[in-house]
């Protein structure tokens, strides 16, 4: 029995310091995600091939997982470096489609300065406005999300709301 005590507080420590390790390891993939975001929107300032590349990896830590999308679908994420109001393209579409099919876009845009007014409703505890049943823009910390339905499918309010709520949003406030 005294073994097995031993055996238990032993793996009980291991799981508690993996768990650290990997909360750690998030942390700073938003801290990273948050210092490119600044310094990619900043005016007149290009980012270098590897820079996008790692944004564009580093996003998928806000997105939806595949818990929330389902397995047969897939992100396809594109930045933006457009000298001012850099913006990520966030596609959702069917897993291994390579037309330009898909069920909903996204554009992420990060805003150096937090406008003084954004939207007419109150989307929990941020700010939004939309066109009910074809898009919805939120605005979460200086991040806007403007989510838009493409397909039947995605075409209505509750299910474009639904979407923009199983994105990582206590994760974006941060950035």
């Amino acid at each position: 029995m005294k073994k097995f005590t031993v055996l238990l507080v032993v793996g009980l420590q291991l799981i508690l310091i993996l768990s650290v390790q990997a909360a750690g390891t998030r942390e700073a993939k938003l801290n990273q995600l948050s210092q490119l975001l600044r310094k990619g929107s900043a005016p007149n300032v290009k980012l270098s091939a590897t820079e996008k590349q790692k944004l564009e990896e580093l996003l998928s830590i806000v997105l939806p997982d595949t818990n929330y999308i389902g397995e047969d679908k897939e992100w396809k994420v594109a930045y933006y470096d457009a000298g001012e109001e850099d913006f990520f393209q966030v596609d959702l579409k069917k897993k291994g489609d390579k037309s330009f099919n898909r069920f909903m876009w996204f554009h992420i845009l990060y805003k150096q300065k937090k406008p003084e007014f954004y939207g007419s409703e109150d989307f929990g505890e941020y700010r939004a406005m939309g066109m009910k049943g074809v898009h919805y823009f939120i605005l979460v910390g200086n991040l806007e999300i403007r989510a838009v339905a493409d397909s039947e499918e995605f075409k209505k309010d509750k299910r474009i709301k639904d979407m923009l709520r199983a994105f990582k949003l206590k994760d974006i406030e941060k950035l």
